[in-house]
């Protein structure tokens, strides 16, 4: 007689493993107790936030990054003037009203506080305001920290979401960004939420659950065009749902409200898009076309999936991305519902990211708590082979994840201290302005910020007469030619001043003017000044779009590309 109520336990079990409400998270039964998991968490996000707030100063008052100074801080300092248009959409603007939502209340700035000069105030020096704007970053970078545990654990268990929260917080790239005030970090809470919420669908199938993904999804996009292959994920959601459930009309109509959800989301947090939308669809189609067709001046000649393989080895951990496969491999055997999901999207960016002519590892960004995830789960995996008590297992996901996180702590500490110590272009500038007489001629290349020679600020005059450098400064490089070093002298330009990125952007690409140029310089002109990031005896790191930018190789002691300061032969001052 008991074999009944045995024959029917199993079957129902088979049936809640084909509905996804077993299977993975079966871990979580087994896995370290409540005080534990939240004394864990808490220590993670403790050191998450440190390793975020650590050096966080770095450069300023000077922006260093481009895209830093030119797109969110300063359209949010701008909005103040009294339109909330952000006036361009090659990026979307979420993070800029978060910014300027944030600096209304830190400086008391427009209503309902009145003017306190914060436009005026960030010309002048703008250190306070990008600071504000980094912290505000670093905060939500470590929220991630505290989302992706969130979905580990909703997808494979607590301990998982440890693991893959503890990569999250100290692999390289995730800690890098969250010190910039730019979207790339603050893309990835979106996308947690909208894997949460994903597995929402596919384990309950509420209106709720539809609408939260779809919602998710379209504040990831409103922050990160990018982020907007996440709807991929919703869809495959709805289909688990449909395939579990046998309801075609429920998962469709989910399916819509999802969408429906996407677009207010979308729009909320970017309307002028909608007001402004031949303007919005024009820039739009125009950075994607860039981005697909343009390669930059200096890049790696590799296909970009090769190149964001090898991203993957020092963004995200060689090993955390071999646990990532592992663990997708294995989830896509156990329950593929649940793989699907976490699989998905990392798949989907890599394939288009990788398809481009531009690619900077950055933009593999939102890619990442997915894989953390997946690295969680294959870390309970290799625990429980380990171990076979509760308490072993425990000390062996411990074990685990310390190996999987060793490399991300290592790479971004050593990152830390490089960013806390004095860039080599603040060292030049200090230097310029202690040795070089005020108003002379100086050819400076275009690898500094707006006002960088400011005499009394960023809005004062310059304190040496610039040789004019064209715009578009992007084609600096392509433009030069041995004769240039004739025409300073014509003019009196005897000092110049370069710059590492901009010099080996040319060489490095082999453009001939760039050759001829930089050596009839060489030759023309003597160096009384060099600043360099190396230390002492250390090896040049050659150009790369991403290590000559975030100081992730050993041999940097310092940020900033190594600085010449060279004069001129035979050259007489005007």
């Amino acid at each position: 007689m008991a074999a009944a109520p045995a024959t029917a336990t199993a079957s129902g079990a088979a049936g809640a493993l084909r509905a996804g409400t077993l299977g993975p998270r079966d871990h979580e039964s087994s896995g370290p107790r409540p005080a534990v998991v939240a004394l864990v968490l808490a220590g993670i996000l403790l050191a998450a936030l440190g390793v975020r707030l650590w050096g966080i100063d770095h450069g300023l008052p000077w922006a260093y990054n481009a895209d830093e100074e030119l797109h969110f801080v300063p359209r949010a300092v701008e909005m103040f003037a009294g339109s909330l248009n952000p006036g361009y959409f090659e990026n979307p603007p979420a993070l800029t009203y978060l910014l300027h939502a944030v600096f209304r209340v830190r400086f008391l700035e427009g209503w309902p506080f009145g003017s306190s000069g914060l436009r005026r105030a960030f010309l002048e020096d703008p250190t306070a305001v990008y600071l504000t704007a980094r912290v505000t970053v670093a905060a939500i970078g470590t929220l991630v920290v505290g989302l992706v545990y969130l979905a580990g654990r909703r997808f494979a268990g607590a301990g998982a979401g440890l693991v893959a929260a503890a990569l999250i917080a100290f692999a390289f790239l995730p800690a890098f960004y969250s010190k910039q005030a730019l979207n790339d970090v603050v893309t990835l809470a979106p996308i947690a939420v909208a894997l949460v919420a994903s597995l929402s669908v596919v384990e309950r199938g509420r209106w709720l659950d539809f609408v939260l993904a779809g919602a998710a999804v379209g504040v990831a996009t409103a922050t990160k065009y990018t982020a907007g292959a996440m709807l991929a994920v919703v869809g495959l959601a709805a289909l688990a749902r449909w395939r579990s459930e046998g309801t075609l009309a429920r998962a469709a109509s989910g399916l819509v409200l999802a969408g429906v959800a996407f677009v207010v989301a979308f729009f909320v947090l970017n309307p002028f898009a909608l007001l402004e939308l031949d303007q919005f669809l024009d820039e739009v189609q125009g950075q994607g076309e860039q981005a697909g067709a343009f390669a930059k001046l200096g890049q790696e000649e590799v296909p970009g999936w090769l190149y964001y393989l090898w991203t993957l080895s020092w963004g995200f951990g060689v090993l955390p991305a071999l646990a990532a496969l592992a663990g997708g491999v294995l989830l896509l055997r156990e329950d593929w519902r649940r793989a699907l999901l976490l699989v998905a999207f990392p798949v989907l960016l890599f394939l288009f990211l990788g398809a481009q002519a531009r690619f900077f590892g950055r933009w593999l960004l939102p890619a990442y708590p997915a894989l953390a995830v997946l690295a969680g789960y294959a870390a309970t995996r290799l625990a429980d082979r380990l171990s076979v008590s509760g308490g072993r297992r425990g000390l062996a996901l411990a074990g685990v994840g310390a190996v999987l996180v060793a490399q991300g702590l290592f790479e971004t500490i050593r990152s830390d201290v490089v960013l806390s110590r004095a860039d080599t272009r603040a060292q030049a500038r200090e230097w310029l302005f202690a040795e070089v007489p005020a108003g002379s001629r100086v050819v400076v290349e275009p690898f500094l910020p707006q006002g960088f020679f400011g005499a009394d600020g960023r809005v004062g005059p310059e304190r040496f007469e610039r040789y004019p450098v064209k715009r578009p400064f992007q084609g600096y490089t392509r433009r030069l030619s041995a004769g240039m070093i004739e025409t300073y002298r014509r003019g009196g330009y005897c000092w110049v001043v370069t710059g590492s990125h901009q010099r080996e952007r040319g060489l490095k690409d082999g453009s001939p003017g760039a050759r001829a140029y930089y050596g009839r310089l060489d030759r023309e002109s003597r160096e009384v000044a060099g600043f360099s990031p190396y230390r002492p005896g250390a090896e040049p790191v050659p150009f790369n779009f991403d290590l000559s930018f975030n100081y992730l190789p050993g041999a940097y002691e310092r940020p900033g590309p190594v600085v010449a300061v060279r004069r001129l032969a035979r050259c007489r001052p005007r």
